[in-house]
């Protein structure tokens, strides 16, 4: 076989590999071997001869020896070449032609950095910035108003702050669409959403009615319209108004509960959850900025890229159409991604305690799946997130979770 690598990119290498006679030859005498029992009209069952095998399944067994050659080819120069691969192949050219096979791909690798010791990290506590009291009081507001009652909007009815509504909106700057503040059917409730810049204008609306206005984009919006004034179009398809349930033991019966002080004291206990969850995250986010400002690591332009679209389609806007300063602030955001998944994927190959096996992670996300009580088997789910390439994205999400917090255990907090 002949093997050529060639480093394209800092991390980045392209293969060409041709395989000799002899390993086809091998190969193709592998998958004869395992057609060989395979049912062919007018034979009985394992007695076909292999050049009626051959000439029944000659496109499967072709196809068949390619994908192992495909295979053959990454493994032959992942050991030729001594390369540690980060992702899977790429594959560009796939060629069988007159008993030669030969292909084209690439390979990446992770970038190579000395990890920064992350032992006697002292870290400030994160402040919540709400106490369990302010909290409580706010999720007894909400559960007033997930139990109250919902009245459609009549003719009479204008909107409010707190309404539910379904409107339409477009927007535009010196007359050119802008895709990502677009929507058909958007439900949003006024005054608690995204989008209260816009949710505001709707104040006074009744439905059916379109209102033009111009708003001034905040500084934290994309680069390349913060602080730029954006013509809206918005229009009121419908909505609905809830008149919430009185904080008596007639909530407490709407929630399965005996009376409205163990309302109380429910909301109380998932208070204290919400501020002990919100205080880890907070620590979380606390040491990852430490790990980054400890380690320097060169990101190449393309896991960064692979991020930052990767982010985008999060967000639900389309790369393609997204201005050239806006993808800078997701290629940005995308480095400080990729650079802690980096260290944190160091740590677990120095460190085996900041480990989870393939086997431990599935077993995570299939008890997620379960609780959150999936329609559809758990066998066709992971199917379906193996086929769509979301079962590497999420395994990879959830060991670095883990590996985080087996550093932030070894930090001391300072009060």
């Amino acid at each position: 076989m002949n093997i050529v690598v060639n480093e394209v990119a800092p991390c980045k290498f392209s293969v060409s590999y041709e395989a000799d006679a002899l390993k086809i030859m091998n190969k193709r005498g592998e998958i004869l071997n395992f057609f060989k029992k395979a049912p062919v009209p007018g034979f009985r069952a394992g007695k076909a001869s292999f050049d009626a095998i051959k000439a029944h399944y000659r496109d499967q067994i072709e196809e068949a020896l390619k994908r192992a050659l495909v295979e053959d080819a990454f493994h032959d120069t992942l050991f030729e070449k001594k390369i540690k691969p980060y992702g899977p192949p790429k594959f560009s050219s796939v060629l069988m032609v007159n008993g030669k096979f030969s292909c084209e791909f690439e390979l990446h690798t992770k970038p190579d950095f000395e990890l920064a010791s992350f032992e006697n990290l002292e870290i400030p506590k994160p402040h919540t910035g709400v106490t369990q009291e302010e909290l409580s009081q706010k999720m007894l507001q909400e559960l007033r108003v997930t139990y109250g009652e919902v009245l459609p909007y009549v003719d009479t009815d204008f909107v409010q702050t707190g309404d539910n509504v379904i409107i339409d909106y477009e927007s535009s700057f010196n007359g050119e669409t802008i895709p990502h503040l677009c929507a058909t059917g958007e439900m949003l409730k006024v005054g608690e959403n995204n989008l209260n810049m816009i949710t505001d204008q709707l104040i006074g609306m009744a439905p059916g009615e379109t209102r033009e206005c111009v708003l001034k984009m905040p500084e934290g919006a994309l680069p390349s319209l913060a602080g730029k004034e954006i013509n809206f179009k918005v229009t009121l398809i419908t909505g609905s108004k809830t008149i919430p349930c009185p904080l008596n033991d007639d909530l407490a019966k709407k929630i399965n509960m005996q009376s409205f002080d163990e309302v109380v004291k429910f909301v109380n206990d998932a208070a204290m959850g919400k501020i002990a969850n919100l205080e880890k995250k907070n620590l979380n986010e606390a040491v990852s900025l430490k790990l980054l400002e400890l380690n320097n690591i060169d990101v190449p332009e393309w896991m960064a890229l692979s991020e930052a679209q990767y982010l985008a389609h999060q967000s639900k806007i389309d790369w393609e159409v997204l201005a050239d300063l806006d993808k800078e602030k997701y290629i940005e955001m995308a480095k400080k991604n990729v650079k802690l998944a980096l260290i944190l994927d160091k740590i677990r190959e120095t460190d085996v305690k900041s480990q989870l096996t393939d086997q431990e992670v599935f077993e995570l996300i299939k008890d997620n799946l379960t609780r959150s009580k999936v329609q559809t088997s758990l066998d066709e789910v992971m199917k379906e997130l193996g086929r769509t390439g979301m079962l590497q994205i999420l395994m990879q999400r959830i060991k670095d979770e883990n590996t985080l917090d087996y550093v932030v255990k070894t930090v001391k907090v300072l009060e």
